[in-house]
């Protein structure tokens, strides 16, 4: 009977999702210009110009910090396979949608403006939350927790 912290069996779909993950991840990388509140206002046939430009920053970057974050889900997923690990980088996930995303978007706004050049804290804290980067450093460190796991008699 398969052990109740992993999801998957073994290795079968790892190498599936793990490129999954890379291709959702390239694509936000790629196209990280992408207006999605604009392709959404197209399809419904809405004036593009009656929308506040602090409402396309807003959702775009939204999207893109979603996208992003869930295909590092999906990466952990493959990697580690287990519920502990889902458990932590859905608190982070949480923490970073509900504290840092809106201190960002005050920030960003009230001293910047919906530009897409930044100041260097701002430029920092954009990589911080809407790259990837939270889930790339818990990779890190579950990659080491396991390490140190396996090193431990």
């Amino acid at each position: 009977m398969q052990s109740e912290k992993t999801f998957l069996p073994p290795n079968r779909y790892r190498l599936l999702w793990i490129a999954v993950a890379i291709s959702m991840l390239a694509a936000m990388y790629l196209f990280q210009r992408f207006n999605f509140l604009g392709a959404i206002l197209s399809l419904v046939g809405q004036n593009h110009s009656a929308v506040h430009p602090y409402y396309f920053f807003i959702f775009n970057k939204t999207c893109r910090l979603i996208i992003n974050d869930f295909g590092s889900f999906i990466l952990i997923f493959a990697l580690f396979n287990e519920r502990k690990y889902m458990k932590v980088a859905l608190g982070v996930f949480l923490f970073e949608i509900v504290f840092l995303l809106p201190l960002y978007f005050v920030l960003k706004l009230s001293l910047e403006g919906d530009s897409e050049i930044s100041s260097p804290l701002l430029s920092q804290l954009h990589r911080l939350i809407v790259n990837p980067t939270l889930m790339f450093l818990l990779i890190a460190a579950f990659l080491y927790q396991r390490f140190k796991e396996v090193r431990i008699p």
